[in-house]
């Protein structure tokens, strides 16, 4: 075998990130931590990093960080990876049937935009609390634009090329650590919101009683868009559907991943946060007991929905 050397992950100079700078340059506490972190990852993915890598880790931190956290997750899960340049980023053969997997970090969405998530208001020391409602349905929208930007263009590009064979499972893993309100999950779990057409919980409750009398989750086939600036009284709004693994053109989409884990938040083994949620309908589907440390979402259509248990 041959002896490769190590290169320094991080650069010095100007970064445009402030998260890679903030890292690199820390001098005590936890972010020393990340930074010594970082670099053990490194240590495991640089010969599977494409050239741009640490160019590319000065201008969007978060989202090279999730690829080679994902790609090192696997190694040391044992997984013998490849990593094709282009390609996805990143895949493995389990019992037979090769896997592909791409990462993919959603923001909050383009400045000016209707539909751009907000950021959280800090709060300062010695002020009381802000209560602030998570706005779920522009969360979901971001994980939407993703999940299609991968599936719609990379991933039938990539088929088109013969980059990835129609007989290979196809995983999306998202990682929505930019988006301040998704830091904590909401109900039911966001991935599970953009598979399926599921929204917000209820309850029925039975006024004489005073009592709960039955609880579930409202049907939601879509989201509607904030109007544009521009727009008119009378403009219809774009309706953006949910639910793509009901729907047929995503059919060779094998399943949704989430992980909200970054540099300075890892607790826990690698991989321990993972949701992974196979799709029921895939043409290829994930073998039955492919899973990693998280937690798995299983799922069965029960008459006119789906029974979906976490394991």
């Amino acid at each position: 075998m041959t002896n490769r050397v190590l290169k320094p992950l991080f650069l010095d100079g100007d970064a445009p990130d402030p998260a890679y700078c903030n890292i690199r340059d820390a001098k005590e506490g936890p972010l020393v931590k990340a930074r010594n972190h970082c670099e053990y990852l490194w240590v495991f993915f640089q010969h599977h990093a494409d050239r741009e890598f640490q160019d590319e880790l000065r201008k969007c931190f978060d989202q090279r960080y999730w690829e080679m956290y994902l790609t090192v997750s696997l190694i040391l899960a044992g997984y013998d990876v490849t990593c094709p340049k282009p390609g996805p980023d990143v895949g493995i053969v389990y019992k037979g049937q090769r896997i592909w997997l791409e990462a993919t970090s959603p923001d909050r969405g383009k400045d000016g935009s209707p539909d751009q998530v907000p950021k959280m208001k800090s709060v300062e020391l010695g002020e009381d609390p802000v209560v602030q409602n998570a706005p779920d349905e522009k969360i979901v929208l971001r994980y939407l634009n993703s999940i299609s930007t991968k599936f719609n263009e990379q991933y039938a590009n990539w088929l088109k090329k013969g980059t990835v064979s129609d007989k290979d499972a196809f995983v999306i893993a998202i990682n929505p650590r930019e988006i301040d309100f998704d830091r904590l999950d909401g109900s039911p779990p966001r991935i599970l919101q953009a598979a399926y057409t599921v929204g917000a919980p209820y309850a029925v409750v039975d006024i004489k009683e005073g009592a709960i009398t039955r609880v579930g989750y409202q049907f939601r086939s879509h989201i509607r868009k904030e109007p544009k600036k521009d727009a008119k009284v009378g403009d219809e709004l774009t309706k953006v559907d949910t639910g793509v693994f009901q729907q047929q053109e995503y059919a060779a989409l094998s399943g949704l991943l989430c992980s909200r884990v970054d540099a300075a938040n890892h607790l826990g083994e690698m991989d321990s946060d993972f949701q992974l949620a196979p799709n029921p309908h895939a043409k290829v589907p994930l073998p039955d007991d492919f899973r990693f440390r998280g937690t798995l979402f299983e799922s069965k259509q029960v008459r006119d929905g789906y029974q979906v248990i976490a394991k």
